[in-house]
């Protein structure tokens, strides 16, 4: 199947599961051929993609490595000539409130959520800039308005990824290429559940407007417009798919 994607090549960080694995199916069945980096093996990620027909490529990276994710892009350079779209989408989340959070915990956490977008952003520039019409699509959290006490390090770093996406899509408009934010709610995910647990998502379904629990497809279906042509005239914006918990 071929949509409005097809011919160009997306990358998904932290594509092997969860919200990544969704963005990176929704992605292909849009056309995109994918590229994956994770700390842990694609597998699953690859059955669903090949299944739309596009071509898959992973590898384990460790996007807040400078060296690693530098020889990411030039392997998928190798493997598809360029990348026309970026999603910064690896994240880890650490609970602790102010207490109690160990400054590694911190560090770790920017490392992966702040660092980890800003070297990707820059690894796969050249890409980008000869696309024309390259995309940056960073996966934030809603949570930044909503602050729950014990995020501390998770709401800072998104605060700051929101950051680096308002001021990437002024650097790089010049180049045809648009920077947006997706700030999800709480996404049903495996990960979510290992951290959290289903009172926890009880509380944010009434804390929504939206009465459902949020799922992957409902972030993946706001990457793929802002990926599209239709989005071509949207940059810097932070796009705010929570099923309304931040306009209660």
């Amino acid at each position: 199947m071929a949509g409005g994607l097809a011919g160009r090549t997306a990358v998904v960080t932290g594509g092997s599961a969860g919200i990544g694995q969704e963005i990176a199916r929704r992605l292909a069945a849009e056309g995109a051929d994918i590229a994956v980096a994770d700390v842990d093996a694609a597998d699953e990620t690859r059955a669903l993609v090949t299944e739309t027909g596009r071509r898959f490529f992973s590898d384990k990276v460790d996007v807040s490595d400078e060296e690693a994710i530098n020889g990411f892009a030039a392997r998928v350079r190798g493997e598809f000539g360029s990348a026309d779209i970026l999603v910064n989408n690896a994240a880890v989340v650490l609970l602790a409130d102010l207490d109690h959070v160990t400054y590694d915990d911190w560090r770790r956490t920017f490392a992966v959520n702040v660092d980890g977008p800003f070297l990707a952003s820059r690894a796969f520039l050249p890409d980008l800039k000869r696309s024309r019409s390259g995309r940056i699509i960073n996966i934030t959290s809603s949570s930044y308005w909503t602050a729950p006490p014990p995020f501390v390090s998770y709401v800072s770093a998104k605060g700051a990824l929101n950051g680096l996406t308002s001021v990437l899509a002024a650097n790089l408009a010049a180049h045809g290429i648009t920077v947006n934010g997706v700030a999800a709610g709480l996404v049903r995910t495996a990960a979510a559940m290992e951290n959290t647990s289903e009172a926890f998502f009880e509380q944010a379904v009434q804390a929504q407007n939206i009465q459902r629990v949020q799922m992957p497809d409902d972030v993946s279906g706001v990457v793929a417009f802002l990926a599209s042509e239709d989005a071509a005239f949207i940059t810097g914006q932070i796009v705010v798919a929570d099923g309304g918990s931040t306009r209660r």
